[in-house]
């Protein structure tokens, strides 16, 4: 445990030392705050708005953080040969999974939790501001649970980018993997709900081979709770399932992956 928590250690402050990393996180504050301006364009629907607003503002410049800081970390790039320096000293391939992955997750924790409260704090602003009316229900306790859903959703997708640079070399097709990948598991739901209006066999069997395909791909919707911000309903009757649900399922998925990772790591030959 001390060496993996010291590796962690080592990316989340060569992290901190990338201006990419304080560039990404000045812009996504910058939308954040300069997204308050327009709030006079919207009626009624004001508070779904902001919320929606700053929720896909954390979620683009997580991505982003993934796709063009953290794949470039864990590359195996023939110019960027840091992972033979690692494994050189006294750690094994296990460790130095569990520690890159524990660093770059904190590093996104800290840069979530900054755009999360910047966030939080400009609603807080705007719902006095803008009334009843506009503005008259705002949840706090469902907000923060939708911001950890979101960044269980980050975590999940940045194992899978860690389970792909371990079978596949150079930052660039990581990361159009990564990206792929993302894009299958949002559009996967879609066809579902598409094939649910067809009766026939065939699409009967097409449904459960994309049930099954549920498993590699699974469903991150089930994470999103944006709606709940602007109600007081329970999130067990918005959702129709227990809350733990969700977190337990993801979570478990990203324990298989990081496994995976872990299990390919020790059999790939690194030069």
């Amino acid at each position: 445990m001390n060496r993996i928590f010291a590796l962690a250690r080592i990316i989340f402050l060569n992290g901190l030392r990338r201006n990419a990393v304080w560039g990404l996180c000045l812009f996504a504050l910058m939308f954040e705050v300069f997204g308050m301006l327009f709030m006079d364009f919207f009626g009624r629907d004001l508070g779904r708005v902001i919320s929606d607003f700053q929720f896909s503002i954390m979620w683009i410049a997580g991505m982003l953080f993934i796709l063009f800081y953290a794949i470039q970390a864990i590359a195996w790039d023939d110019d960027h040969r840091a992972i033979d320096s690692i494994l050189a000293r006294p750690i094994s391939r296990t460790e130095y999974v569990l520690g890159t992955m524990l660093g770059l997750t904190i590093l996104l924790l800290c840069f979530e939790a900054l755009l999360g409260i910047t966030a939080y704090i400009q609603i807080l602003w705007v719902q006095p501001r803008a009334g009843d009316a506009y503005f008259p229900i705002f949840s706090t306790a469902h907000y923060w649970i939708t911001w950890f859903g979101l960044q269980f959703i980050l975590i999940a997708l940045l194992s899978v980018a860690m389970l792909i640079s371990s079978a596949i070399r150079g930052a660039f097709p990581v990361m159009l993997m990564t990206l792929a990948y993302t894009l299958i598991c949002s559009g996967l739901p879609v066809v579902r709900e598409s094939l649910k209006q067809k009766a026939n066999e065939a699409s009967q069997s097409l449904e459960q081979l994309l049930q099954g395909l549920n498993m590699i791909f699974p469903d991150y919707a089930m994470l999103d709770f944006k709606d709940s911000v602007v109600s007081l309903d329970s999130l067990e009757s918005i959702m129709g399932m227990p809350v733990w649900m969700p977190f337990s399922l993801v979570g478990l998925y990203i324990v298989v992956i990081i496994f995976l990772t872990c299990f390919i790591y020790q059999r790939r030959d690194i030069l």
